[in-house]
């Protein structure tokens, strides 16, 4: 029978230095924080357009498969930083934000993962795979050397993109302790195939799928997301994420830390008959104009595994329209880089507006000359059929995810 048990551990010796001593907040809580470690690199932002539309199956225009890759990151020097008494898990940013990783163990076995709120896979990379693609940075999770590993007979998963690239392997069991929290017996979903564009950014050594366990690909029995397994022992049945621009953040399960936003959080309904965190989003308003009416709006998924904002092609064109000299691109939105760009007003559900402001549009600088060019924050959905709200949204909102409730809450930072 799978037990939870929630421990304060009183420190984690790693030989990369990346781990220190979670932090335990409460008898049913748990924090996992990040900091920034490494910068960003160029022309990253077609990349992650690219990387979305594969996500959600979407069709990928030829201009941006060519610059879908990920990017390495330019590193800043040792990631455990000197000053850093707090006793915290760091997260590590990647490349200005493109990705939040969080440090998690697996079987006692270190792991740098991706925390996404758009999937619902636990998956990691493993002996597995064939030995030329264990050797290019990945940490490597080796059932072996677990005393608590049990495979999960029959059991397989697949996670398919839109450009027909994917990963598979074979599901056991394990335990799986993030920030202080143990889950026993959760399912692990070991990589023994994956695409190349699942290779190429090695500081992520797997995914952490919060999303509902109806999106789960494990076949032919469907299996827990650790949210799902971890919930019923939580102070409150949410987890929330206050992922900061180039600042200290993080997430945290069971509680809801109001030291870290202003005013009231406002909940709005969600849809999670597909899996996912989706909301309604039928407004938006630009600067200090008017709010307009998005007719046609499309369901909005609410995607930490996202970096940028995906909207309607309307919301997307009448926002650049007020910038001067952006371009709409098949590769991306583009604009000149001394543009001071307008903020950006999204409902969030029927009742929140939410106030991302205009330097965070400004998603990277892809090239340099007399004014540069910069990639936006957000880009088009090219008709697909939802708005995706990553994580150029976040860094502007502590957001909420309940559970229970299955809702989710937003306010502004402080």
């Amino acid at each position: 029978m799978r037990s939870i048990h929630l421990y304060l551990l009183s420190a984690i010796s790693l030989s990369s230095a990346v781990l220190a001593a979670p932090t335990k907040t409460g008898k049913g809580s748990f924090k996992i924080q990040r900091r920034r470690i490494s910068a960003r690199s160029l022309g990253g932002g077609a990349a992650e357009l690219g990387k979305a539309y594969r996500k959600y199956g979407w069709d990928v225009p030829t201009a941006l498969s060519d610059k879908s890759s990920t990017h390495k990151s330019l590193a800043l020097g040792d990631p455990k930083d000197p000053d850093d008494d707090t006793g915290n898990i760091p997260a590590d940013e990647e490349e200005g934000d493109v990705s939040f990783l969080a440090p998690i163990t697996v079987g006692g076995q270190p792991l740098m993962m991706n925390f996404d709120t758009g999937s619902s896979d636990l998956w990691v990379f493993s002996t597995s795979l064939p030995a030329e693609q264990q050797a290019l940075g990945h940490s490597i999770f080796d059932p072996a050397k677990s005393r608590t590993f049990q495979p999960l007979q029959g059991a397989s998963w697949k996670i398919t993109y839109g450009d027909n690239s994917f990963a598979r392997g074979t599901v056991g069991t394990d335990t799986v302790d993030i920030g202080g929290a143990k889950v026993e017996g959760q399912a692990i979903e070991l990589a023994t195939t994956v695409a190349d564009s699942f290779l190429e950014d090695t500081k992520a050594d797997g995914l952490v799928g919060l999303g509902f366990g109806s999106l789960n690909t494990v076949k032919p029995q469907k299996q827990k997301t650790f949210f799902e397994n971890v919930m019923p022992s939580l102070d409150k049945p949410v987890f929330t994420a206050n992922l900061r621009h180039h600042e200290l953040g993080s997430y945290e399960f069971g509680k809801i830390d109001e030291s870290q936003f202003e005013g009231p959080i406002t909940y709005t309904p969600v849809d999670a008959s597909s899996g996912f965190w989706q909301i309604e989003s039928k407004s938006f308003a630009i600067g200090n104009g008017e709010t307009q009416t998005n007719p046609n709006a499309t369901p909005a998924i609410i995607d930490s595994g996202t970096t940028l904002i995906l909207a309607d092609d309307g919301v997307v064109k009448a926002y650049w329209g007020q910038v001067e000299g952006a371009e709409v691109n098949e590769d991306g939105v583009t604009f000149p880089c001394n543009t001071q760009l307008p903020d950006f007003h999204i409902a969030l559900g029927p009742t929140y507006m939410a106030s991302v402001p205009g330097d965070l549009m400004n998603y990277m600088r892809v090239s340099n000359g007399a004014r540069g060019v910069c990639f936006g924050g957000l880009q088009s959905n090219s008709g697909g059929s939802k708005q995706i709200y990553g994580d150029v949204l976040f860094k502007s909102q502590f957001v909420v995810f309940d559970g229970a409730n299955k809702t989710v809450g937003f306010a502004p930072h402080k």
